[in-house]
């Protein structure tokens, strides 16, 4: 019998769709801090829990980013951590995340 060679991918859109959706989970924190840091003098409250929010928003970004870039050498365990952060940007930020959340989700299933 023979047997079949596994030739490895390179895995290029999964980095490319991890720095886009870093981009944009990027932009959408800074929209939730800045959005925050306006509305601050009118709702206390409000505005420190969507910055708070947006804080998590960059976090999960930044470990999206880490994650596309980590599918290169495990995919496996990179494509777990991308779709944590997915969902991570999501609940965070919700629709202003939208976005990065379905390039990452695609970027970690692939």
């Amino acid at each position: 019998m023979s047997e079949i060679e596994e030739t490895p991918s390179s895995r290029t859109a999964e980095l490319v769709l991890g720095t886009i959706e870093g981009i944009f989970g990027l932009m959408g924190a800074i929209f939730a801090l800045l959005l925050s840091s306006i509305f601050g003098d009118y709702v206390n409250s409000e505005s420190l829990s969507i910055g708070a929010l947006g804080l998590s928003a960059f976090l999960a970004s930044i470990i999206g980013i880490f994650g596309a870039v980590y599918i290169k050498s495990n995919p496996k365990v990179g494509g777990i951590i991308t779709i944590i952060a997915a969902i991570w940007l999501l609940i965070s930020i919700s629709l202003f995340g939208a976005l990065g959340f379905i390039l990452l989700l695609i970027a970690g299933i692939l």
